[in-house]
């Protein structure tokens, strides 16, 4: 947490104000009157289930459960409509076409006088367009972007709705340090909150057997899994060629890839190439991640851009050892040779190294996957994303009108 807000907080009890207290205490009405001022719009244009829309997910109901009143407004039939009014979360449709959406900058203006909307915090690039300009014509006391991959802002002069906002949240440093020098945006508005994990969904210990045999696989068999949306990003060329390299070196080993997506079809080419079929399973989408992470020996991300992957996270919390490459915010998570392992990012040589060093020696397997999940009990907790957010709102209105937040 940077200085500026440490010191907020400190100041104000910001972050102990989430903490329960005595029912006597004057804290807690001070606390329930923000709430009633906190009334927060998440837009959201992905009309997939990555991790970007699943962290909005995780924080809208982390908010909600904490008596925050948040809408989201996404588009219809998406995955994060249904997931939301599952989980009884107000979700608005809002079909927004490209950045100039004339309809739907007038959508979301109307969801923002419907709900007496105070906070606006935009995701992606097309509803941060349409969402900074619905909440500008509708006075919105506070506008927030939150910046979730560390490719940069375009700083051409037509792309400037991201200088409409009060505030930007970064999913890690690399993004927050990207935003500073590359946007100049002025540091004391940059926070970075990176995207918690749920301790009630990952934890150690869940029964691995029962997904092993829906798998077919021997249970003293090591498992090794990749969890990635199916893109070109995600470089499941690279997890394959290593799955090759490995097969050469250790038997009995299968290797997991668990997601769908465009690339689905070509991977599957690629397996055939290197004649991989007899050792590599594709899963499609799952839903039961807690059980693909306990029946798995290492976790692997190959990708060559990211934020903060929540799969590390999730893998971490459940003391699965991991390898990734040192890109994006994965330094943030991962020390090398204690937290994880780090390979050379498209370097299937590298990967594969590191995860037969992992199969090959339990021990250091489980201290790196106990240390891991402490890391994340300190820093990656979905308790710590929602208190850091809150705590970043609150200095943000404050900082706009210190004596009247959002008159």
């Amino acid at each position: 947490m940077p200085p500026f807000i440490k010191n907020y907080s400190r100041k104000n009890r910001g972050i102990d104000r989430m903490k329960p207290q005595s029912a006597n205490n004057s804290s807690v009405e001070s606390e329930n009157v923000e709430r009633e001022i906190f009334s927060i719009l998440h837009t959201e244009w992905a009309n997939s289930w990555g991790g970007q829309v699943q962290r909005v997910m995780l924080e809208c109901s982390k908010l909600s459960a904490l008596g925050y009143r948040v809408v989201i407004a996404c588009q219809p039939g998406s995955p994060l409509l249904n997931h939301a009014r599952e989980k009884g979360i107000t979700a608005e449709e809002v079909r927004i076409r490209g950045q100039f959406d004339l309809r739907a900058i007038r959508d979301i203006y109307r969801l923002i006088r419907k709900y007496r909307i105070t906070v606006v915090n935009t995701h992606s690039s097309r509803d941060n367009w349409v969402g900074s300009l619905a909440a500008k014509l509708a006075r919105v006391p506070l506008l927030v972007r939150t910046r979730h991959h560390p490719v940069p802002i375009s700083n051409n002069p037509l792309n400037f709705t991201h200088k409409l906002a009060d505030g930007f949240i970064a999913t890690g440093e690399a993004v927050r340090t990207g935003l500073i020098t590359d946007n100049r945006i002025p540091a004391d508005r940059v926070i970075s909150i990176p995207t918690g994990v749920s301790l009630e969904r990952f934890y150690p210990g869940i029964d691995s057997l029962p997904l092993k045999r829906e798998l077919g696989i021997d249970p003293a068999t090591k498992i090794v899994t990749i969890v990635a949306r199916l893109g070109r990003g995600k470089r499941h060329d690279v997890f394959l060629e290593a799955a090759s390299l490995i097969r050469n070196e250790l038997a009995d080993v299968k290797f997991v890839i668990v997601g769908d997506g465009a690339m689905q079809e070509s991977i599957k080419q690629k397996i055939s190439e290197l004649d991989l079929s007899d050792v590599v399973i594709m899963t499609g989408h799952r839903s039961d991640i807690p059980e693909f992470m306990a029946s798995s020996d290492v976790v692997v991300l190959t990708s060559d851009s990211e934020g903060v992957p929540q799969v590390l996270t999730q893998a971490m919390a459940m003391e699965r050892p991991v390898v990734a490459a040192p890109i994006g915010a994965i330094p943030d998570l991962i020390e090398d040779g204690v937290t994880g392992l780090f390979a050379d990012a498209g370097n299937a040589r590298s990967f594969a190294d590191k995860i037969v060093k992992l199969l090959r020696d339990d021990s250091l397997s489980r201290n790196i996957g106990r240390a891991a999940r402490q890391h994340v009990l300190k820093h990656f907790t979905d308790d710590t994303m929602v208190e850091k957010t809150i705590a970043f709102y609150r200095y943000l209105a404050e900082c706009k009108n210190p004596s009247r937040p959002f008159s």
